[in-house]
């Protein structure tokens, strides 16, 4: 079955399933980098909102040998499980007073969202770009974001940088940082290996973690003002930023780490290994100075 028979299936399958109150469609969505996903989306009669449901992931498992009632057994129930059993009122958005406390920020890469940044307003930061949402509680996830694009500002009548100054203060407070030390994160994934293995094998490491405390796009904490500088003279030393992810990135202290090169080989093999290519963040090692208090390539 091609990929196009494949969404057509679905669609007729899930749209019999549920019966005419229900109105079905596939969508093309632009995720990060210049990821095109193709969402399905299911709204009720009684909702104005609907789960986006990914079919371009179920088709790999289709392909790698999942039954089709499987899939179509697992999307109904994705279905049922983010469905919202409400409205959600959205006419806040129409009102810049009424969600200027929810501008928040996140970080993605520069040159690889070239097309998603021709029509939203950004800020270059380095090699990356600082894009803003409008902060929405939700059940299900912890948050759900609304990007904001260049009519929006026009339709508010305030500039970019007023945007980037409301974020800067709300997106420490809605999205707190989270800062571990790398051996706690492998207790935490080792839990229940026996305790000799565990000492063996991963030795105490110098290496911290830092993302939000909902661990999604928590990349723009290094933007947090005097967060870096307090992680700095805790440690007491410079440090590298790797940038495992968007929703991550990884702090070395200088003293304790390999050269530029090796990091940045590592950085490289991570993201074209390891990770989607909707999560990568960058190909580059980043370097935070004590004395300037910078962030340099």
């Amino acid at each position: 079955m091609t990929y196009q028979e494949f969404k057509n299936n679905i669609i007729h399958t899930v749209s019999a399933n549920l019966g005419p109150s229900y109105k079905v469609a596939l969508q093309d969505i632009i995720k990060n980098n210049d990821t095109h996903l193709d969402g399905l989306t299911i709204l009720s009669e009684h909702s104005n909102i609907s789960p986006t449901i990914y079919l371009n992931y179920y088709y790999e498992q289709y392909q790698n040998g999942k039954s089709l009632s499987c899939i179509h057994e697992d999307i109904m129930l994705s279905y049922q499980k983010n469905a919202p059993i409400k409205n959600i009122d959205i006419s806040f958005f129409t009102e810049f007073k009424q969600l200027k406390d929810r501008i928040i920020f996140k970080l993605i890469n520069y040159e690889r969202n070239k097309e998603l940044l021709s029509k939203v307003p950004h800020i270059r930061y380095l090699d990356l770009a600082i894009v803003f949402n409008c902060f929405v509680e939700s059940l299900t996830t912890g948050y759900a974001t609304i990007l904001i694009h260049h009519h929006h500002l026009s339709y508010w009548n305030i500039s970019c940088e007023e945007l980037y100054s409301l974020a800067k203060r709300n997106t420490p407070k809605l999205l707190p940082y989270h800062l571990q030390n790398m051996s706690e994160v492998l207790d935490e994934l080792f839990a229940h290996e026996p305790v000799d293995l565990l000492c063996d094998d991963f030795p105490p490491i110098p290496m911290y973690v830092l993302t939000n405390a909902c661990k999604l796009h928590g990349s723009g904490c290094i933007l947090y003002e005097d967060l870096l500088v307090h992680i700095s003279q805790k440690i007491n030393n410079d440090f590298y930023i790797i940038p495992s992810s968007i929703h991550e990135v990884l702090l070395i202290p200088a003293e304790n780490a390999a050269s530029y090169d090796e990091l940045s080989s590592m950085v490289r093999e991570i993201n074209s290994t390891q990770l989607s290519r909707e999560e990568i963040l960058s190909d580059h090692v980043y370097f935070y100075s004590r004395h300037t208090r910078k962030i340099t390539m």
